[in-house]
């Protein structure tokens, strides 16, 4: 088969393509708690019937395993990394917002609802037929390696760091195919991402009898707690260079988690909350800790009262780098080729406003990624409703594969 026909094979596949990615989405795969092993097994299968043999399960885990499938060129050289993750948030409080069971595919007007659609079973399915559609291509040069990957929600830890630290992968560049949208699809060729450094800001106070709190010295923890987060999200700024790709530079949010207190009749004498930072490439950690440590400094010089320490989330969640490539690289090129040949038009570059499993392979095994493109938009993840639009699955499958073949050839 001729490389031009590989948009025509694609198309050939397009419901099953679809279903395929309803499959994905109807099989459970959330984390917390985490267990991919019934995706993994789904996946091994359907990679099998299509006649990619050899995929193996890899992890430090049972519970957690990585599908790793090799299409093998003739030369080996270069190697094509392509990485989707199989886990997906919990609905969380919203299950009673959905219009349809989160579980159960729903296609209505052009769009895949279900958990995890955008974010990101469509991104799977795309890798995994684009990968059917390259290797009845006839050999290629280089190999083309898929990464689907497990506790990307989480951190990581058993996936795409395990892959790197442990495991040993290795490839010669890499794309993950996050959905780039955010007000629609295809919005964006993302060619770096945010990092995140996520910690907890602890306040102490006095913890008595609350009949006493004002007939006795006291500090109310929960209420130094509010005054340091108002004051926070008014006067605490971070030091950063600006990044044209990336326009609202850096995000603070206050408060993600909150806790204080213990019950009525206690005068609260501990009281905390979780604050979630997305950083631009160039960032350090070291540099937004001693930026938030000297405003809280001189938040306790200014009050004596205010006791505050700061703690670190555990690693990863406490930083996660962010990444970038150039748009000029040899992949970056083949995907915006890919995207006007299907898209008919290329998307503009982009900094990816989350963080992603990119610094795991770009820093922590020298693999060039770009970190976020495929169907879907990162505002629906998360939330209630998610959906992918059925024909981007298809669009994404078509640019993996042309780009693929680009790299590959």
């Amino acid at each position: 088969m001729q490389p031009n026909g590989l948009a025509k094979l694609i198309d050939n596949s397009a419901d099953e393509i679809i279903d395929f990615a309803g499959k994905l989405i109807a099989t459970p795969s959330v984390n917390p708690p985490g267990d991919e092993r019934e995706i993994a097994n789904l996946l091994l299968d359907r990679l099998n019937n299509l006649g990619l043999r050899g995929a193996v399960l890899v992890g430090a885990l049972q519970e957690r395993p990585n599908v790793l499938y090799r299409l093998r060129g003739t030369e080996g050289s270069p190697t094509l990394l392509y990485v989707a993750h199989t886990d997906t948030k919990p609905t969380g409080d919203t299950r009673d917002q959905w219009n349809s069971d989160p579980f159960c595919p729903t296609l209505k007007d052009g769009r895949l609802y279900g958990i995890g659609g955008a974010d990101m079973k469509g991104a799977v399915a795309a890798f995994v037929y684009a990968a059917a559609a390259l290797a009845k291509v006839g050999p290629l040069r280089g190999d083309l390696l898929l990464a689907l990957v497990a506790d990307e929600e989480g951190g990581g830890k058993f996936g795409a760091h395990y892959l790197t630290a442990e495991y040993g992968l290795k490839a010669d560049m890499a794309l993950i195919g996050e959905p780039p949208g955010i007000n629609r699809e295809w919005e964006y060729l993302h060619v770096g991402s945010r990092g995140i450094c996520c910690l907890n800001l602890k306040v102490s106070g006095t913890q008595m009898h609350s009949s006493l709190s004002d007939r006795l010295p006291s500090v109310n923890a929960s209420l130094k707690l509010a005054d340091l987060m108002l004051s926070m999200s008014r006067d605490l700024k971070l030091s950063y260079n600006p990044h044209p790709l990336s326009p609202n530079g850096v995000t603070v949010n206050l408060g993600v988690r909150l806790k204080g207190g213990v019950y009525f009749g206690v005068y609260p004498g501990q009281a905390e909350f979780g604050v979630d930072i997305r950083t631009l490439p160039g960032m350090k950690m070291e540099n937004v800790i001693r930026d938030i440590q000297e405003f809280l400094n001189q938040k306790q010089m200014a009050d004596p009262t205010l006791k505050v320490q700061l703690e670190i989330e555990d690693l990863p969640l406490g930083w996660i780098d962010p990444t970038e490539v150039s748009e000029d690289h040899p992949l970056v090129r083949a995907l915006a080729d890919a995207s006007r040949e299907v898209l008919g038009f290329c998307p503009p570059s982009g900094i990816y406003p989350a963080a992603t499993d990119a610094p795991k392979f770009q820093l922590g095994a020298g693999i060039p990624t770009v970190p976020a493109f495929g169907a879907g938009m990162i505002s629906l993840a998360h939330g209630p409703n998610e959906w992918v639009g059925a024909g981007s699955i298809v669009q994404a499958c078509k640019i993996y594969a042309l780009a693929g073949y680009e790299i590959l050839k």
